[in-house]
This record gives C-alpha cells, structure tokens and sequence, in this order.
C-alpha cells in the first residue's frame, strides 16, 4: 500500500493491480486507498484501482466505480464495466448492449466479456452479427476478439450461432479449435456431419475435441471415422477413440482394441484398452485377460483384475490368475471386487461346451469365411474414403449391416480353430 504514494505511475499502476489480487475480503483500509487511486491523474492507474476493486468485489465501492462508466478514458471505462460485472451484475446488465456497440475497442471487448460472465442473451444477436461481420474482413490480424465472440455464443448456448461456427471450423484454421470447443459446448448434434471430414486433419487436439463431440451428441453414425482412429499415432486420439467405441459398443472394433491392449507403445494406453475390451466382448475376452494378468505392466496387470469383477464366471485358470495377483501387494487392492462377485471358496462348473454352430451362416459358406471376411473387412475400412460421394447417414447404415456380418463370421472362425 506504501508504493502506491511512489512518483513513478507504472509502480502506482502495478500497485493498485496487486491490491486486488493479494487480499481475500475487502479490508477497509484497502477499499479507502484504491477509491483514493480512482482519482490519480494516471489513467492506468485509475483503471488499475477500478478492476482491483471488481476483483474484491467491494460492494462499498459501487458508486464511485458506476460514475467511471461515464468517463472519456476507453481504458476506465473498459475496468469499471468488468468491475461492476463483479460487484453487481444488475446495475451493468441493461447497458451492456449500449457498450458493446461502442466504437472504441476496449469498451466494445469489455462488454463481450461481461455478456459471457453474466449470460446475458439479450446480447447474443449482436455478438453474433459481430462475428459474421468479422469473418467478412481480409485483414484479420486480431483474432482475440472472434475468439471472445465464440467463447461468448457458447456460453449463451446461442444454437443459431452452429453454421457461422460450422463454416469457421472447416475454413479459418486459426479459430477452428475454439470453434470445435464451441459446438461440443452447445452439444451441436446437427454439426456432427459437417465437421466429421475433418477427423482427417493433422491437428491432434482437433481430431480428439471432434471425437469428443461426436460422444458427446451421441452420434455413433460417425463410427466408420471414429473406428480408424484408433491406429491414430497420436495418443491422445487413441485414448479417446477408445472411449467412443466403448460408450458406442462398436464389437467390430474388438480387434483393434486388443491390438492397442497387447501392443500399444503407449503404457498408459494399453489399460484402457483392456477396460474397453471387456465392455465390448464381456465374457468373451476371458482368455485375454488372462493372458494380460501376466503382462510385465502393472497397469495392465491391474485393469485385467478389475474386469474380471465385469465376467458371469471364470475357468479354473482365471481363478488362479486372480487368485495370483490377489497375492500380489501391487495389484491386490484391484482384485477385490473381482474377487468378491466370484466366490473362489465354491469353484462355479463351466457351461457345457455347446458342439452346434450358433452364427447364421449356410454350410456352403462356412469353408469360405475366411476369404469372405476378409472382403468384408475391407468393404467397412474402405467406407470412410467414400464420403465424398455417399451421405454419411447412409454409410452408417452400411457400416451397421458389415458389422452384423463380420461379428457373425469371426464368431464362426473363431470356433472352427
């Protein structure tokens, strides 16, 4: 507080800054010297008092920061919009419309900014015309304000905002990522489609936050983009195609998550992948989780343990397995509920092996499997490099009737070896 008597306006300045972002309740001492700081003949300095006192939200300091709207400094003005924001949000909220349309940069960035701290609708239209405008300019060098534009509709969840948002993300690189954090913000289901050629981009944070939003729409038509991802070699794009075709149930990608569980250069990775290969084949992927529970990562050898406790029953050999990391002090605690839904005092029989062939597949067909799985295969690896010519609603529909067949098929090779 003694610095902000110092003759240099930058230490004054930087003085009233950390006022208020050093106490935690207003002490009177501190409101009495920023309120003294509104009158400095430094304009910084007096903005610098006026955002303190927002930060501290000194309700006693209202009037005084109210009557620095009407100042002819931009930078004043600019603080006691923010502060007021904070302090009282009713006495702010019926202007902002009127400062957002001012001329001058700092009270026009101001206004978006409280406009999304407050929700305040009423601003969404403007804000929105405010971002077409923008995008309709050659020069644009100062993408701090489209990016404000974007954070503000999607705090409004402004749902006319989607094709603005949609056309930035597929054609200004240099806002697509906080376009794409927009849609997925406003859950934009009906964007899904639009933005899903762009899984192909080489940006990684991109690819991941377009998965993202794909879940979070619930949008598994995009499942014959999603599934390749998982071969992605960036591994945040891994991990999250893993959690897509888990919460979709996608049993066609089976194989590639147990690829990911067995082999993914990743340690940290491959858990998840054995996690997701127990929701996808449930009882069937007894005999990897077994093989994983000796695997030389712990972290594996842990996830293996949890998803048994997932398992109607386990063989003899999986109960030794269990039973062997149970005495394991570094997987023994992931063993617990595994080993309390199977109760390893009773040994459980295993159902009698069933000799008929379950997959509806003709005799004359079954000593070709081999081979007609393989062109199926193909078909539904192929199908993301036919978008161009097909709907994608259309080619989930596809990918729906391959994965029918293709489960069928190696269900059938899987009993015949």
């Amino acid at each position: 507080m003694s610095m902000m008597d110092d003759p240099n306006g930058f230490v004054r300045s930087a003085s009233a800054e950390a006022l208020g972002r050093s106490v935690e309740l207003p002490a009177p001492d501190v409101v009495s010297r920023l309120l003294a700081a509104i009158d400095d003949p430094n304009n910084y300095v007096c903005a610098a008092a006026v955002n303190s006192l927002g930060l501290l939200k000194a309700t006693e300091a209202v009037h005084q920061v109210e009557t620095c709207l009407e100042d002819i400094h931009p930078i004043v003005v600019q603080a006691a919009i923010l502060a007021i924001a904070r302090i009282d949000p009713s006495r702010i909220k019926d202007r902002l419309l009127e400062f957002l349309q001012s001329d001058e940069y700092l009270i026009h960035l101001a206004a978006a900014r409280a406009c999304g701290w407050l929700t305040h609708v009423p601003c969404g239209p403007y804000i929105l015309r405010s971002l077409q405008d923008f995008m309709k300019l050659k020069d644009q060098q100062d993408l701090k304000l489209p990016k404000l534009y974007i954070e503000v509709l999607s705090r409004l969840q402004m749902k006319e905002a989607i094709p603005t948002l949609v056309e930035i993300a597929e054609h200004e690189v240099g806002l697509r990522g906080v376009a794409v954090e927009a849609l997925v913000e406003m859950n934009a289901e009906e964007a899904a489609s639009i933005l899903s050629p762009l899984l192909s981009d080489p940006s990684n944070r991109l690819r991941r936050n377009l998965i993202e939003m794909m879940m979070q729409a619930d949008y598994d038509a995009a499942l014959p983009l999603v599934r390749p991802l998982l071969k992605d070699s960036a591994i945040t794009v891994r991990e999250t195609a893993l959690a897509a075709v888990s919460k979709w149930g996608d049993i066609v990608s089976a194989e590639d998550v147990r690829q990911i569980a067995f082999n993914d250069p990743n340690p940290f990775v491959r858990p998840q992948a054995v996690l997701t290969l127990t929701k996808l084949l449930g009882q069937d992927a007894l005999p990897d989780l077994v093989a994983l529970s000796e695997d030389l990562n712990l972290h594996v050898r842990r996830a293996a343990a949890q998803s048994m406790a997932e398992l109607d029953y386990l063989t003899s050999e999986a109960k030794s397995a269990l039973l062997r990391l149970a005495m394991d002090e570094d997987t023994a605690e992931f063993t617990r509920e595994a080993l309390e839904v199977h109760d390893l005092s009773a040994i459980r029989p295993l159902p009698p092996v069933e000799q008929k062939m379950k997959a509806p597949v003709p005799e004359e067909l079954q000593t070709k499997s081999g081979s007609l799985l393989t062109l199926l295969e193909s078909w539904q690896e192929a199908l993301p490099d036919l978008q161009r010519d097909f709907d994608l609603e259309e080619l989930s529909e596809v990918d729906q009737a391959l994965s029918t067949l293709i489960v069928h098929l190696r269900r059938l090779n899987d009993r015949s070896e």
